[in-house]
């Protein structure tokens, strides 16, 4: 039950991945839009112990919801950083058991956590082990932080001391550049009349101060129409 985000997370991304083949770019990010909004952040997506049924797919006791929709977006993430090819042989490696399936060549697996984590760094020959320990064994998402100083926009991934070499690019006046942030830091020239927007065709899951806000207010929305309603009652 632990590793239950990897058939909840797939099958959630599969209807973005869905939308993207029928209708376009538009839909499968107005789809993912939608889930980012759900993430509640409160419990790791993977324990890494033995959990129970009913307490991975509560929300106040495990992961709950997050197993759907944080693990599509950690999907999606992935299939950004590494790209089309890698990601889809990946997963088709760790479902199948070899990146070209077909009738007949192959029989059913039962992969978990570490089984996919192998698959991605055996199709990309690199270990991205730092990728998974951030968005499925801790809540908090990634934060990147940034500041200006001296004609610099400086980048820092804020993951609680864990590594995190995660590319991001960053719109500075009206040009797009990927800052590599080795070390989980990275930084960028910029003149002091030009704006920034980071990560401005997102590609990577990262907490974000407006949609904590908006959840926030519908939460505290939600409490007191209840409240109303049993005062009401």
């Amino acid at each position: 039950w632990d590793d239950m985000w990897l058939h909840e997370g797939l099958g959630t991304y599969m209807q973005p991945l869905d939308m993207q083949w029928l209708r376009g770019d538009m839909e499968y990010h107005a789809n993912l839009l939608k889930q980012r909004a759900t993430l509640a952040n409160k419990h790791p997506v993977v324990s890494g112990k033995s959990m129970r049924e009913e307490d991975v797919y509560s929300d106040e006791r495990g992961p709950g919801h997050d197993i759907y929709y944080k693990g599509s977006l950690v999907m999606d993430t992935l299939r950004q950083l590494i790209g089309d090819q890698a990601f889809f042989d990946a997963t088709r490696l760790a479902v199948y058991g070899r990146t070209d399936p077909a009738p007949g060549n192959f029989k059913p697996l039962y992969a978990n956590t570490q089984d996919y984590i192998a698959a991605v760094n055996k199709v990309t020959g690199k270990d991205y082990k730092w990728f998974f320990d951030v968005y499925l064994y801790q809540p908090a998402l990634p934060e990147l932080v940034a500041t200006r100083a001296n004609g610099q926009l400086n980048l820092a991934w804020k993951t609680g001391g864990k590594p995190f070499p995660m590319p991001v690019d960053v719109r500075v006046g009206n040009k797009v550049e990927t800052v590599a942030m080795t070390n989980g830091k990275g930084s960028v020239p910029i003149a002091a009349d030009q704006s920034f927007t980071p990560d401005p065709h997102p590609k990577v899951l990262r907490q974000l101060a407006h949609v904590d806000a908006f959840q926030k207010d519908r939460d505290e929305r939600e409490k007191e129409e209840a409240r109303k309603k049993a005062a009401g009652g």
